[in-house]
């Protein structure tokens, strides 16, 4: 991956997990053009996410996954660093 992987707390973490699922759902139904790098590139926007109190973080931390299982996905090492780094 060669961006720069930093938290990002500018959207609020609910747009972040529509934009997802519909990106998502799109990509796996073939539908609308989406893709599954527009995929990654949602799920980045929710990993980068900076949680703004506890609550917003186990959010966070519950749809990730739920995604993970449900899509039987895996994350590679950097999301996985940045996704810890950002929840304790």
């Amino acid at each position: 991956m060669t961006e720069k992987l930093e938290l990002q707390p500018n959207e609020p973490l609910s747009v972040k997990v529509e934009r997802h699922r519909a990106v998502y759902l799109a990509a796996i139904n073939g539908e609308g053009g989406a893709n599954m790098d527009q995929e990654a590139k949602a799920r980045m926007e929710i990993i980068r996410h900076a949680p703004s109190d506890p609550d917003e973080r186990d959010q966070k931390m519950l749809y990730v996954a739920g995604y993970l299982i449900a899509s039987k996905g895996s994350l590679n090492s950097e999301e996985m660093e940045l996704l810890l780094s950002g929840s304790i």
